[in-house]
């Protein structure tokens, strides 16, 4: 028979059972957590979207953990129960940079191959920030499309 080893969390310091609390939530995690909160409250959606001022819509999509709040949504449902943004999710920032899609997503247009889509959702340094609106200040490829007729700036502006 193989021996099991478990390990037991033990609180000696009288510290509060919520220091617990983990560290990091998937969007799954952060759902049941919400759910949890409005029954032990007694509340549906639609009262959890009056209290916090969110859609229903949203409250659905953040219950069924298909997604994560913006940053201002988090506050309102952290309001809304009474609670602080990092109670309520504590790894805010690491989840935008974990999030399903890629840190870095770049899309080329069908209609103007040498032009592409950045999305960029990533933690960096503030220099690193600046250099990155620099370099893209200085393409001027954009600016050389709207001085020329390009269909492709005119599905753009469609």
């Amino acid at each position: 028979m193989v021996r099991k080893t478990r390990t037991h969390i033990s609180v000696n310091d009288g510290a509060p059972a919520r220091s617990l609390v983990p560290k990091h939530l998937t969007k799954q995690e952060f759902g049941r957590r919400v759910y949890q909160l409005m029954i032990s409250r007694g509340w549906h959606q639609s009262e959890l979207s009056r209290r916090s001022g969110i859609p229903r819509d949203a409250i659905s999509t953040y219950v069924r953990g298909r997604s994560m709040p913006t940053p201002l949504n988090l506050e309102r449902l952290a309001k809304a129960f009474d609670t602080s943004a990092d109670e309520l999710l504590p790894n805010y920032v690491e989840s935008a940079i974990e999030d399903d899609s890629p840190a870095v997503e770049m899309k080329v247009s069908s209609n103007a191959p040498n032009m592409a889509w950045l999305r960029v959702n990533r933690l960096v340094s503030t220099a690193t920030a600046v250099k990155i609106v620099e370099l893209l200040g200085a393409d001027d490829a954009f600016n050389r499309t709207r001085s020329g007729p390009s269909s492709a700036l005119q599905h753009v502006e469609d």
